[in-house]
């Protein structure tokens, strides 16, 4: 029973990480070749799926503490038009993660948005980086709302937008409307 539930997991995932970006190639699951991986058991076993501008995207088993630059290296590597620049590869892997690889085409066009969203930003206060001093400098907050927006913000993790601010009791419409021209993400 417990093998069927794992292969049908494994064909979820599949089927999941496919629709992401495989561009039309067949995925299949394939496992990272090194001893640890002979060694350890399934417990301790992630999967994720690469995909993009490496030379062989799928879906990669391996030991629970590997890095990016693992699944990387199985993938066949790098392809010319990759951008290894911008991913990480010394990050830690976590199980059903999807890594892409972008080109450096599509790299740089990132970077250039950035940078037009750096500016527009300029003089504006991010909520999810901003103290309470900062965050009472807004039109509305005072003390007991920059605290409330801090708190909200350790429990539930970053801001997705400038809207979720009306997430913070006391945050409703027409404060945000009072705010959103003076607060970033």
């Amino acid at each position: 029973m417990l093998k069927r539930v794992r292969k049908i997991s494994i064909l979820l995932m599949v089927f999941i990480f496919t629709a992401g970006c495989s561009r039309g190639r067949d995925v299949t699951v394939r496992q990272e070749k090194t001893a640890a991986a002979s060694t350890s058991s399934e417990v301790s076993k992630i999967y994720v799926y690469i995909c993009g501008q490496v030379k062989h995207p799928g879906v990669y088993k391996f030991p629970k503490d590997a890095r990016i630059v693992s699944a990387v290296e199985a993938a066949g590597g790098l392809t010319s038009k990759a951008s290894p620049d911008s991913i990480n590869q010394a990050q830690k892997m976590k199980d059903g993660q999807q890594i892409y690889i972008p080109s450096k085409t599509e790299a740089s066009q990132k970077n250039s948005s950035q940078k037009e969203r750096a500016e527009s930003d300029a003089g504006k206060i991010n909520i999810n980086t901003a103290g309470k001093e900062e965050l009472m400098s807004l039109p509305g907050i005072g003390e007991a709302k920059a605290q409330s927006i801090i708190a909200y913000r350790e429990e539930h993790g970053p801001f997705s937008n400038t809207e979720d601010i009306m997430k913070i009791q006391g945050i409703k419409e027409g404060i945000y409307n009072k705010l959103k021209g003076n607060i970033t993400i």
